[in-house]
C-alpha cells in the first residue's frame, strides 16, 4: 500500500462512517496529517485525520451501536465504552485504529492509517507544493 492509498483509506473509512448517522454538519479539522511511524524517520509513515459534527439531539447509545456495527461489518475488532459517555474504538482492516466519541457538544471520529513505507518529510513537501 502506498502512502496515498493509506491516507485515502483512512479518510474514506471515517467519512463513510459519519454517513451512517443521521447527523448534519460534519467537517474536517484539517487535511490528513502525515507523520513518521516507528523508530526511524524517513522509512515508514502514517496519517491521522479527524472529522466532527455538532452532537444531535438523538440517542447517543444507538448512534454508537450504528458505528460499532458498521465497523464490525468492515472486519474490524470493536470495543464500546458506555460510561461516562459512549466511545467506540476499532482496529484492523484498512486502518490502524479509529475512535468515535459522543462527547457533550459534538460527535467526533478520529483515526490513524496503517504504517506504510515512505518519508514523512518528503510527503509534507509534496503536500505543501
Amino acid at each position: 500500500m502506498t502512502p496515498a492509498e493509506a491516507r485515502d483509506a483512512l479518510v474514506s473509512t471515517i467519512e463513510d462512517s459519519a454517513a451512517q448517522l443521521n447527523v448534519a454538519g460534519w467537517n474536517r479539522d484539517h487535511a490528513p496529517e502525515v507523520g513518521d511511524c516507528g523508530d526511524q524517520q524517513g522509512q515508514r509513515v502514517n496519517y491521522s485525520y479527524g472529522y466532527g459534527a455538532p452532537a444531535p439531539d438523538s440517542d447517543r447509545g444507538a448512534d454508537a451501536k450504528v458505528i460499532a456495527d458498521y465497523w464490525r461489518s468492515l472486519g474490524m475488532q470493536v470495543r464500546v465504552v458506555d460510561t461516562p459517555l459512549y466511545v467506540v474504538y476499532a482496529s484492523g482492516g484498512t486502518v490502524a485504529g479509529l475512535s468515535f466519541s459522543t462527547a457533550p457538544g459534538d460527535y467526533y471520529i478520529a483515526g490513524t492509517s496503517l504504517c506504510v513505507p515512505g518519508d514523512a518529510r518528503e510527503l509534507r513537501k509534496q503536500d505543501n507544493g
